[in-house]
């Protein structure tokens, strides 16, 4: 079945394109054939390649709607004749620019299709009204996104499907997670973009309003690309200076990492701070190597970690409630289960179980092997 995932991203940056290259690297064996639909001027930079198509007019975000709204005719009609010259079976849609382009898709074309919300968008409606089309099959990553949007679960309201990591992770050893002797720092790590929602201000913040004596146990590395504007460089600086405040804590920003694993085999603790994170893949590939983590609770975090079992939970943009929770970790007063079940807990999660969930949605929007897109 070949697939083709309407995006339109710029910049190869993690997110849905990760989640692409964890169900592209299934190979034939899955049944599915994935193709991605990008804007003319996107660079990859990541391994896998991926199987691109590429789109003058097609936008992924901007905080312009209007903008949004305006590119989503010249690449629905880019998008018809690119249908119609090759064999496409399904249309999966997802971004918030290429949202308009499958509501053109379900109003213009008659034809059904998969839309996947990967935001926390604060337009409600005009999701809760995509949510309703009987065309559009509408999708999200955690039962908390519906919740949010107040869009029912079910064939005649969103389906939920999980961001994915590779399945090797579920492969590879577990992470050895020693005491946390007093003798011995207690190491964080956080991966992502270098962008304000993000949130990585709130670590350098927590760490800043421990005790100095509790504060030197505390290490934190990120890893991450900083994104190609100018905001995203300002606020790399900004963190820099934050970083000092946190002393005697050790804080370093190390850049874009292509190979995950290793610095989450460092950590004792995976952070996450962002507020509303859709459905961190880095944190399920945390996760998947039995390692613990201290999130935001709001967003997709809720429906993957298990208070007190697999993770941490604080308020959502609360450092001093963050803050809490370290000197807790110091105390020995905060622990995880074992790595075994840390990973069990997001088996379901892995590459493999997620490709099988959109199988199946799949075959509900295929386009008819004798249809011609109008």
């Amino acid at each position: 079945m070949n697939v083709l995932h309407v995006v339109g991203g710029r910049e190869d940056i993690g997110g849905i394109l990760s989640v692409l290259r964890n169900l592209h690297a299934l190979g034939p064996g899955s049944g599915l054939r994935h193709q991605v639909l990008v804007h003319q001027n996107y660079v990859e930079t990541r391994a896998p390649a991926l199987d691109y198509v590429r789109s003058r007019h097609l936008l992924d975000e901007s905080p312009r709607h209007l903008r949004l709204l305006r590119a989503a005719l010249p690449a629905l009609r880019e998008l018809r004749a690119l249908v119609r010259g090759e064999r496409i079976d399904v249309l999966h849609a997802h971004t918030r620019g290429a949202l308009p382009v499958a509501v053109g898709v379900d109003l213009l074309w008659r034809r059904r299709l998969l839309f996947t919300s990967h935001t926390y968008g604060r337009r409600k409606t005009a999701y809760r009204w995509a949510a309703r089309r009987r065309r559009l099959r509408f999708s999200v990553l955690t039962p908390n996104m519906a919740r949010h949007y107040g869009i029912p679960l079910g064939p005649t309201g969103a389906a939920v499907v999980s961001e994915c990591c590779g399945d090797r992770f579920f492969a590879q050893p577990l992470v050895e997670r020693p005491p946390l002797e007093a003798q011995r720092p207690i190491r964080l790590v956080g991966l992502g973009n270098i962008v304000g929602w993000k949130n990585w201000h709130l670590v350098l913040l927590a760490l800043a309003q421990l005790p100095a004596q509790v504060r030197e146990r505390f290490t934190f590395d990120h890893w991450g690309p900083v994104p190609d504007s100018a905001d995203c460089r300002r606020l790399r600086n900004e963190l820099a200076e934050l970083a000092h405040r946190a002393a005697p804590a050790r804080c370093e920003f190390h850049g874009l990492s292509l190979n995950v694993e290793e610095p989450l085999r460092q950590a004792d603790w995976f952070v996450i701070p962002s507020t509303n994170e859709p459905c961190s893949v880095a944190l399920i590939e945390a996760l998947a190597l039995g390692l613990p983590a201290i999130a935001s609770a709001s967003g997709g975090n809720v429906d993957i970690l298990a208070p007190g079992r697999t993770g941490l939970l604080f308020k959502p943009d609360d450092a001093a409630d963050f803050s809490a929770h370290l000197i807790r970790l110091a105390r020995g007063e905060a622990a995880a289960v074992e790595p075994a079940a840390v990973r069990a807990s997001v088996r379901h999660r892995c590459a493999a179980q997620v490709a099988a969930q959109y199988a199946h949605l799949y075959q509900e929007v295929r386009f008819p092997a004798e249809a011609a897109v109008g």
